[in-house]
């Protein structure tokens, strides 16, 4: 007996030895993808979209990577730090694809409540944009981009399930729709003085 418990002690151990190292790297690693795709924003909003591609596309690697990685272990793989960079590079991929393409993102291999998230917070980066090109005058097509933050609203809103399953989605579509009103207003008061202007 005191062999076989001996001999399960060190099994069980090694498995929980190498979950928690699996576990420390992990979240030093996603910390990175989160910081990368926060990075590949900024270069958005400054014009550089080469390094923010080349960003961006290091971080849907390192993503994939590490959710293989972690698919042996579903109690680190669901605990929430994985949602929270997946959703952070959805959000960096969403924009990216908003700006340049005035698209948005395939589902692809991404958790799909993430990608709801991610789109819906990639909103606060398109109004940020929109605010920018207002502030410098250039005003060409920021109506084609209120146009999208609708779109995507009205995509979100197919998804009104409990919280429970889409992590509290319903929170971020009420702050999509807050946002979307305020840029309309914005975008209305700046025509309006524009044209008392002329």
């Amino acid at each position: 007996m005191k062999k076989k418990l001996k001999n399960l002690t060190d099994k069980i151990l090694k498995f929980l030895e190498e979950e928690d190292r699996v576990r420390e790297e992990s979240l030093r690693v996603l910390r990175e993808i989160t910081r990368s795709a926060t990075n590949s924003i900024k270069k958005i909003h400054h014009e550089d979209l080469e390094n923010s591609k080349k960003e961006l596309e290091t971080c849907i690697k390192k993503l994939k990577e590490i959710k293989n990685k972690l698919k042996k272990y579903p109690e680190i793989y669901y605990q929430g730090f994985l949602h929270q960079a997946e959703k952070e590079v959805i959000e960096a991929k969403a924009v990216y694809e908003i700006i340049v393409k005035k698209d948005i993102p395939e589902l692809d291999d991404f958790d799909p409540i993430s990608y709801l998230h991610g789109i819906c917070e990639s909103l606060g980066e398109i109004r940020r944009y929109i605010l920018d090109k207002m502030r410098k005058g250039d005003i060409g097509n920021i109506e084609e981009y209120l146009k999208i933050m609708d779109d995507i609203y009205y995509f979100i809103l197919n998804f009104q399930y409990p919280d429970a399953i889409t992590r509290s989605l319903r929170r971020q579509i009420d702050y999509a729709r807050a946002i979307i009103e305020k840029t309309r207003g914005e975008i209305t008061t700046y025509y309006l003085f524009k044209k008392k202007e002329i």
